[in-house]
């Protein structure tokens, strides 16, 4: 019967040399999928609050709010709104027209529609950068009010830390036109980077 060998220590130590510079190139690219696949998360959810926000307005036929929020509560008057958001009824619902119908503020009695805890990620932003929109109304007609377009960029980190060659392409952005329509950003030209509405490159703040 043979003795079972073992590992010397210099094949173990080649095995851990091994594993570890495996474990070096996998790395960054596990990080950058998962960097991806958190903000195609953080979109999709986005454009879903809008989506029932406007849906709702329509079908009871009083205004709604998505605002951005720290303490998932209350609309917290940041721009920021990887900070979390919710989106209510703004109208108490009693039958008679009172100062907390239309208000802009999430008041007793006016029911909560969704609530979204904050974005996870290193230095993540969701923010309309030109108007530094807070808040998104919706007319039961299912239009903005006040009627503008605002362009929600997302992005992390990687606008900091990149080349400047690079960093702009990880920007995605959802755009909600005046007509309350939602639509996102694309790269209709090629180049790597996304563009607005205007046609024009999304760019790192």
């Amino acid at each position: 019967m043979k003795n079972a060998r073992g590992l010397t220590l210099i094949e173990l130590m080649v095995t851990l040399a091994v594993f570890a510079i495996i474990t070096t190139l996998a790395f960054p690219g596990f990080q950058l999928y998962q960097q991806n696949s958190a903000r195609v998360s953080d979109i999709n959810d986005f454009v879903s609050a809008l989506t029932l926000a406007r849906g709702e307005a329509i079908k009871r036929g009083v205004p709604t709010i998505i605002c951005a929020s720290t303490d998932q509560a209350t609309c917290s008057g940041v721009n920021n709104w990887a900070t979390g958001w919710i989106s209510f009824i703004d109208d108490n619902n009693n039958g008679a027209i009172d100062a907390t119908d239309d208000n802009g503020a999430l008041d007793a009695g006016e029911p909560v529609i969704l609530i979204h805890a904050a974005l996870s990620g290193a230095n993540v932003v969701f923010a309309d950068i030109n108007t530094g929109l807070e808040r998104v109304i919706y007319k039961s007609t299912g239009i903005t009010n006040p009627a503008i377009t605002a362009t929600f960029r997302r992005y992390d980190n990687r606008c900091n830390t990149l080349p400047d060659a690079n960093n702009d392409k990880h920007i995605r952005a959802v755009i909600v036109m005046s007509s309350g329509q939602i639509r996102l950003s694309r790269d209709a030209d090629n180049n790597g980077i996304q563009e607005g509405l205007d046609g024009a490159d999304l760019l790192c703040p």
